[in-house]
């Protein structure tokens, strides 16, 4: 807290008129709570999130703060590419596939191999890969399709429709497996049961136990903020960033093709003086909060 001089008022030996003896400090109060109220209220910050996440999901969230949140409709229409690793348990069902729900139902798993896993989430990407041309109203027989293909994938044009273009095993133990999944228009349902839906399949059930988000179409991992940096100064920072890489990705973005974001053009985009990402000093530096008052925020 602040301090103030205020003088010391005593009065004359002779004739009693009061005489400033000297100067002592005393605590301002200008900006206590309890005189000029609290510094900002619960409507003066907006907070939405880009689409919504279980609470058992976990990995990269957007969210828009106050003019932020008139903007994510905008975003949303990009139909931006999601990456995920999934993580799955065969032999056991959970009530409607939920990560933490109860589980049951069970049943033999032995019989699936990886190489059995591998051949059927390939067979399923060439299914999906056929869905998202008639997703985009294209003729598979066409010339358009053709030019598309040679491109890319098709960007759907069906809002809301989930379409995956990529599904990779990466790993491989019973009972549990790892898949990598890049997709657009999902939610976390459609995800889990997604992970189910692979070991009726096989002739098994499964469950999902973790859904991990790595990539949110240009955004990943290293754009984002840990809750231990929650502070003015780096939420400040990761708003200018955020609002780079949108700029950028408006500019480079193909209305109808779904194609990989070149990290390293953005990397490029980015190198600006007055953006510059945490580091590993940066996570061990005290960083000042100006909205920290000394009193604290809690009053009785």
């Amino acid at each position: 807290m602040s301090e103030i001089e205020m003088p010391i008022v005593e009065p004359h030996p002779i004739s009693q008129a009061p005489v400033i003896v000297g100067l002592r400090k005393q605590p301002n109060y200008d900006f206590h709570p309890l005189v000029v109220g609290k510094p900002f209220r619960k409507e003066d910050i907006r907070i939405e999130e880009f689409d919504y996440q279980q609470p058992a999901s976990s990995g990269l969230c957007l969210f828009g703060i106050n003019d932020g949140c008139d903007m994510l409709e905008s975003l949303r229409d990009r139909v931006w590419v999601n990456e995920y690793v999934l993580k799955g348990q065969l032999g056991r069902g959970t009530v409607q596939n939920k990560i933490r729900g109860k589980v049951n139902r069970e049943c033999d798993y032995e019989h699936i191999t990886h190489q059995h896993m591998s051949r059927f989430l390939m067979r399923l990407q060439a299914h999906y890969k056929k869905l998202a041309f008639e997703l985009a109203n294209v003729d598979l027989e066409s010339q358009e399709a053709f030019e598309l293909a040679r491109k890319g994938l098709p960007r759907p044009k069906v809002l809301g429709a989930p379409v995956i273009y990529f599904i990779k095993l990466i790993h491989f133990h019973l009972p549990h497996f790892t898949i990598n999944l890049h997709c657009v228009c999902k939610n976390d349902n459609f995800l889990q049961d997604f992970i189910n839906e692979i070991a009726l399949s096989l002739g098994s059930v499964a469950s999902c136990r973790q859904l991990l988000r790595t990539q949110l179409g240009p955004f990943n991992c290293t754009h984002s903020l840990l809750d231990k940096h929650f502070t003015l100064k780096n939420i400040l920072r990761n708003m200018q960033l955020c609002e780079k890489i949108i700029k950028y990705d408006e500019k480079t973005l193909d209305k109808e093709i779904v194609k990989a974001t070149a990290q390293s053009s953005v990397d490029d985009i980015l190198n600006d003086e007055f953006i510059e990402m945490l580091d590993e000093e940066e996570e061990n530096e005290t960083i000042d909060d100006c909205l920290r008052i000394p009193w604290g925020r809690t009053y009785e």
